[in-house]
Formats: C-alpha cells, sequence, structure tokens
C-alpha cells in the first residue's frame, strides 16, 4: 500500500534550486530557504539541492549540510518532497552525502524525503553501478529497520563521465530493492536516452516513475510519446511556470501545448544569453522575482579556490529578459 501511494505521489515538477551567495561570498542559507519555499509555494512536486551543476565543488561539506538542513527546515510541514542531490567522486563520497541527508530526515520524520542520485563518478559499466546502488539500499535499509522513516531514491543515469546504464540494470535495482529503487530521472546524450526512458517507462509496477531531463526542453513528447510522468530541470525561478504545464498535461487540457511554448521561451534566453548552467541571467530572474537578494557567483580560480563575482548585463539584455518573462508568466 505504501509502495503504490509513493508510486502516485513522486512524480510531476522538480526543479533543482539555484545556489545563492551573501555580499561576502559565504551560502547565503537564508535566501536557499526562501528559495526553496518559492519553489514549494508553486506546487512543485519537491524541490532538489545541491545542483551538481552548480558549482557543487566550491562549497564545502559544511556548507553543504547547512544548506540542506535550511532546505529540510523550509519543506518541513508541507506538501513537497526533500530531495538532497547525492553525486559522488566514488562510492565512499555518495555514501557520505547518503548518510548526511538521510540524518537530516531522521530530524523531520515527517518530512518526504527522496535522494537523487546518480552513479558515481568514476563508476565504468553496470556491475559498479549495481555495486553502489546496492550499497546505497544496503545503508537505507539498516536505517529503516532502526526505526526511521523508509527514503526514496531517485536514480539519475548519467553524470557526464559513465555510459549509460542498461534498462535491465536498471529494472533489477527496483525488483531487488522495491523499497528503495523504482523512479529514474533519464537523462544524457546520444540517441538512446529516449530508447532508454521507454523501456523503463514499460516495466511497471516495479518502474513507479520516469522523469525527464535534459533541460526539459522535449517535456511534452517524453510525456505523450515515451511514458514519462516528471521532469527534473534547473528551473526553479519559473517554478510556477513548470507546475501550470505539469497541471494541464495531467488533465489532458489542450493549453499544456501554450504553457510550454510559453515555457521554451523562457528556456531559449539561453540562446542569445548563454549562462553557465544555472546561472548568468537566471539569477537575475531570481532576483527580479523577489526570490534573491542578490546575482552572485563564485567563480573557480586556476589555482584552486574561487572568487565572488557578479553579473554583468546591458540595459538592452534586461528588457529582453522582462520582456519574455512578462509574457511567458502572464495569467
Amino acid at each position: 500500500m505504501l509502495t503504490a501511494l509513493l508510486a502516485a505521489t513522486l512524480g510531476g515538477p522538480i526543479p533543482l534550486l539555484c545556489t545563492p551567495y551573501a555580499e561576502d561570498g559565504s551560502l547565503d542559507v537564508v535566501t536557499l530557504a526562501k528559495e526553496a519555499r518559492f519553489v514549494a509555494d508553486c506546487g512543485a512536486s519537491g524541490v532538489i539541492w545541491p545542483a551538481a551543476n552548480d558549482a557543487l565543488a566550491l562549497l564545502t561539506a559544511e556548507e553543504e549540510r547547512e544548506g540542506l538542513a535550511a532546505v529540510a527546515q523550509a519543506l518541513a510541514g508541507g506538501e513537497a518532497w526533500f530531495c538532497p542531490c547525492c553525486p559522488g567522486t566514488n562510492l565512499v563520497d555518495t555514501l557520505r552525502r547518503v548518510g548526511v541527508a538521510a540524518d537530516l530526515a531522521a530530524r523531520h520524520p515527517a518530512l518526504k524525503t527522496a535522494l537523487l542520485v546518480r552513479m558515481c563518478d568514476d563508476a565504468t559499466d553496470d556491475a559498479a553501478y549495481e555495486r553502489q546502488y546496492d550499497a546505497v539500499a544496503a545503508a537505507l535499509r539498516a536505517r529503516a529497520a532502526a526505526g526511521e522513516r523508509p527514503i526514496r531514491v531517485i536514480v539519475q543515469t548519467y553524470n557526464g563521465k559513465s555510459p549509460l546504464p542498461s534498462a535491465k540494470t536498471l529494472v533489477g535495482l527496483a525488483v531487488r530493492h522495491p523499497e528503495t529503487y523504482g523512479w529514474y530521472k533519464v537523462e544524457g546524450t546520444g540517441s538512446g536516452i529516449c530508447a532508454l526512458a521507454g523501456e523503463l517507462a514499460a516495466a511497471k509496477p516495479a518502474v513507479k516513475t520516469v522523469f525527464t531531463g535534459w533541460g526539459g526542453r522535449d517535456w511534452l513528447y517524453h510525456y505523450r510519446v515515451v511514458g514519462t510522468r516528471g521532469v527534473i530541470s534547473q528551473r526553479p525561478m519559473y517554478a510556477d511556470l513548470m507546475v501550470r504545464v505539469w497541471r494541464a498535461l495531467e488533465a489532458d487540457d489542450a493549453r499544456a501545448d501554450e504553457l510550454f511554448a510559453k515555457f521554451m521561451y523562457l528556456r531559449n534566453l539561453d540562446n542569445v544569453l548563454p549562462s553557465a548552467q544555472m546561472r548568468g541571467w537566471n539569477l537575475y530572474v531570481l532576483k527580479r522575482r523577489g526570490v534573491f537578494r542578490n546575482t552572485l557567483s563564485r567563480e573557480a580560480k586556476a589555482g584552486g579556490g574561487w572568487t565572488l563575482a557578479d553579473l554583468v548585463l546591458t540595459e538592452a539584455q534586461r528588457a529582453e529578459i522582462d520582456r519574455r518573462l512578462g509574457h511567458a508568466l502572464a495569467p
């Protein structure tokens, strides 16, 4: 019964948060919590942080713990899933992050928790994936046996370094560990992506939900044709629009196409204002919407460490962003 309930509720849009910084370059946990609440209040299914592509390497382990604690506190008492991202350079690193997230979940037993765990950076084949995810399942099962609330895992099938896992391996994980696996974020490069997502979507009931990745670019096609039932994307700044698209899809409302066109109108700003993944003009939008206090970013230094830099936009660039926001977010 519990597995069936979770299968029905763990889906939909789950944005990844952008990381905010204070004027001195420190992690701005107050704004991070505000961003989490903004996404949850928009009606998103969940909130993910930290994002691997959002300068994660420039955060200390203590900052990660502090930030996750702030996000968990911000979501406590609400309906949104708390989804800590647990990328790892190796299995030890992954299990460390899983442990930090599980400790926080234990402190908030009413908080629905689902970890986003991609394959380790040093993984090279399906056998390595199975060892990693079996180890994660064993660690979470031990905590559940000790009385903690079970934690689900969304498996991310791409890390930019390792080959795609096979559908056989991923379905096998869900069969062996049904209390942990069955939720997959499928993304990557190459022609095999939709085929893998389709195979997983067809493997019900072992597989509960397949999420679209790809920045949501082909969200409607993946939903209607491939069989995905959620989207995980780096777009917290217009989580409300993502929710409107999702609700229209679920209601088989023809307006889903129009709303998705608005989503892509914003998404395609990258074509005229290239940005570093989740930052760049995205920070301006978060500030424009009253979520962020500034548009600062940490930037890696060649010799190690980081420096603090602010976003610089021309008047014409700001006008273009404002024009698209006004159109896309209009009721």
